[in-house]
């Protein structure tokens, strides 16, 4: 995995190029389908042939972090999150700690805090993890067996049963992001291969959203929608002043 590094002057390249993209509506075949991460932490094309067919896209974010999920037409789920490291709570970092003790301490945020919180999840239990050492940069792949029951989250899709869910957690400056997919079996190396595709399809930093901005992307999202979901609103995120995280 190479994360694609921008420089400034290739950010103001994409951002003028954001301009004058012309809009694709063939099914599969999206390319310049650019999303735009809040807070400029990120871009990916979403015409990728990771995601299979159109993509629908929900957004949170707070001072610390966002998290963006997506489907895809074959109900598949995808997640990027970024989580600010200095300064956070939710992490605590000690300072001058290793990329490994950081990403480590990530990840024991989210077992502990996020995803045995669920209210779906009855049972989480860590079924591989492995620093990825020939990475650019390092990253900690981790697989994590969840017994689900959906009943008990009315927002959910209706999945009930053991999943398999794969994290992918890399740090970039003073940001650690986290790449995530569910699988209905363990797959290790597809789940690996798919993560890191996801992962190299991302440009950091992105583009920053202003409301022209904001006004694309929610155009795009609601083109790229499957037919059913055309007139849902589209919920994009501004960073809020006070985290709520």
């Amino acid at each position: 995995m190479t994360i694609r590094i921008l420089r400034p002057a290739q950010v103001l390249a994409l951002s003028c190029a954001l301009t004058l993209s012309g809009c694709q509506n063939l099914q599969g075949s999206r390319e310049g389908d650019l999303y735009n991460a809040p807070a400029g932490a990120y871009s990916i094309d979403l015409g990728i042939n990771t995601f299979r067919g159109r993509v629908t896209l929900d957004e949170r974010c707070d001072r610390y972090g966002g998290s963006t999920t997506l489907w895809d037409s074959s109900g598949r789920m995808f997640r990027v999150d970024y989580v600010q490291l200095e300064g956070n709570p939710n992490i605590r970092a000690p300072r001058f700690a290793s990329d490994q003790t950081l990403l480590s301490l990530v990840l024991n945020a989210y077992l502990r805090g996020i995803i045995t919180e669920a209210p779906m999840v009855k049972t989480a239990e860590v079924a591989h993890r492995e620093f990825l050492q020939q990475s650019d940069p390092q990253s900690l792949f981790t697989i994590v067996s969840l017994d689900i029951d959906a009943s008990k989250d009315a927002n959910v899709p209706p999945v009930t049963g053991t999943y398999y869910y794969g994290l992918l957690l890399f740090k970039q400056d003073d940001r650690a992001y986290i790449v995530q997919h569910r699988q209905p079996a363990l797959m290790q190396e597809t789940m690996k291969s798919v993560l890191l595709r996801i992962a190299d399809g991302m440009e950091i930093p992105g583009v920053a959203r202003d409301d022209t901005e904001m006004e694309r992307t929610r155009r795009m999202l609601a083109r790229l929608a499957p037919g059913e979901h055309k007139n849902d609103p589209v919920r994009l995120c501004a960073p809020p002043t006070v985290g709520t995280r």
